[in-house]
Parts: structure tokens; sequence; C-alpha cells
């Protein structure tokens, strides 16, 4: 009776508080408040810049030195594994986001970690292959 008496007087006085005397704590967080981020121009701008690198492919040009193939897996959708090739590496069937057709080739990514050599970087951040440099072909499939 007297521990009781104790504990009910520190407690009032506050010289314990409900944390020491084994009684709950409840911590209460504010909601953050996050602000919109404004919309970008990144919906017609990914389309766009795959649209350019295939048409200056396309157009001709030095052959002996073709120009890197966007392969960047944030560009593309669909992906399905269709085979490895012959150094390896996944070779994928995909469309390019906000594009017609399916096309064949490989993914920079994992171009990237056995052939650093044949990635180019495009604006954005985005990665390209060098096609050529690793002896593969780009082809479009449909």
């Amino acid at each position: 009776m007297r521990k009781a008496l104790l504990l009910s007087t520190a407690l009032t006085l506050g010289t314990l508080n409900a944390a020491q005397a084994g009684g709950p704590v409840v911590v209460e967080e504010e909601p953050a408040v996050v602000a919109a981020k404004p919309a970008s121009s990144g919906g017609i701008l990914i389309p766009l810049l795959i649209l350019a690198a295939i048409v200056a492919v396309a157009s001709g040009g030095d052959d002996s030195d073709p120009a890197p193939q966007p392969s960047d897996i944030r560009l593309k959708e669909d992906i399905r594994r269709v085979g490895t090739n012959y150094l390896g590496l996944g070779v994928y069937q995909y469309r390019y986001k906000g594009m017609d057709g399916v096309w064949e080739g490989v993914m920079a990514h994992e171009v990237e970690v056995m052939h650093p050599g044949a990635i180019r970087q495009l604006p954005h951040g985005y990665k390209a292959v060098d096609y050529a440099r690793l002896g593969l072909p780009f082809k479009r499939v449909a």
C-alpha cells in the first residue's frame, strides 16, 4: 500500500513520468506535408529522343560507325526475354514507350556490367548501346 501511495504521489507531483512508472508512452507524429511536383515534359521527351536516334541510324551515313541505339530499360515496355547471345547477354523483344513496333536487342544495364565500353550516355541520363562495337544486330521484328 505504501508503494502505491508513493507512486501516485510521485506521478501527481511530476517527479516521475509515466514512462518511468511503467505506463504507456504514446508518441504521435504530425503528418508530413508534401508539395505536389509540377508536371514535366518527360512524357513526350522520351519518344522524341528515341525517334531521333532511330531516324539518325535509318537515314544512312557511314555504316562503319552507326549511332548507338537507345537501350535504357526505362525507355522500354512489354519486355520479353527471347534468348541469350554468344556474349552471354540476354536478348529481348520490346516496345519503346510511346512508339509503334517491336524491336529486338540487349539491355544497356546488362551490357554496362559485361562490356562497359559499348555504352554511351544520352541526354537526361539514359543509356545507349553501341551494337557495332559488340558485333550484334539491332533489329525491328514487327
